[in-house]
């Protein structure tokens, strides 16, 4: 499933012993032309609610639907402000530090964006007969891996383990940015530089280190950021009820 990023985002074990559930959630990228294989996969899961976390725009231009399950639409539009972003950089010598500090100014901007959207999130995890859940925005790395780290990080899944699956999406990203250079290289000549394409689309530990630094300081701590969103300690008793084995 390498294609999509795909992959069950419980399974870990917590700060107090407990251990996530596996088979409740899931995340990816986007599930618009799968492959037969990824077809099967995915029907296998038993999926009852897709969560689509892209913006408006990417969802009409590919809907990313599957057979059987309910889809929510819930967008952060984060696209422009990457593009506006990115678009100097991309093709500069030697920009990767510039990029890397871009795509960081736009992980401090989608945590306020992602605040409603995750709210919402929690509230369908919790309602009846939701489960199994897929999240996924256009790569199922920088929206769904934000998200997917904000539940393990209120499961209190220890700040190493978060981390390292959300760094997970490389494994699957790395393929593609060979593809997508060797196309860019030919059709500039061999003039664009590769670094700026690592640069641009891999995660990194800073990232969503930053993110939660946004987190813990503007918002005062996860419990607050959530609360934001219409999230309360009860609800995340419940959360942990619902994500839990005791």
């Amino acid at each position: 499933m390498t294609a999509i990023n795909l992959r069950d985002f419980g399974g870990f074990r917590t700060n107090g012993g407990s251990l996530m559930k596996t088979g409740l959630l899931y995340r990816s990228g986007n599930l618009q032309k799968l492959s037969a294989s990824n077809h099967i996969a995915i029907s296998e899961l038993h999926l009852q609610t897709i969560i689509d976390f892209r913006s408006i725009e990417e969802q009409e231009k590919s809907p990313g639907t599957f057979p059987g399950s309910r889809k929510v639409s819930l967008p952060c539009n984060i696209d422009q402000i990457t593009r506006d972003l990115l678009r100097p950089l991309l093709l500069r010598r030697s920009a990767d530090n510039e990029i890397v500090e871009a795509i960081d100014r736009v992980y401090m901007e989608m945590v306020d964006l992602m605040v409603q959207p995750i709210g919402e999130m929690i509230r369908i995890i919790l309602g009846a007969n939701n489960c199994p859940i897929l999240i996924h925005c256009r790569a199922g790395k920088d929206r769904t891996g934000f998200a997917a780290a904000v539940i393990q990080w209120a499961m209190n899944v220890d700040h190493e383990t978060v981390m390292n699956e959300y760094l997970k999406s490389n494994e699957f990203i790395s393929p593609k940015i060979s593809k997508a250079l060797k196309r860019l290289r030919l059709f500039t000549l061999g003039l664009f530089p590769k670094g700026n394409l690592q640069a641009a689309f891999e995660v990194r530990a800073r990232y969503l280190n930053t993110a939660f630094f946004v987190i813990e300081t503007k918002y005062g701590g996860l419990e607050r950021y959530l609360a934001a969103g219409g999230v309360h300690r009860e609800d995340l008793e419940a959360l942990k009820a619902r994500l839990l084995e005791r």
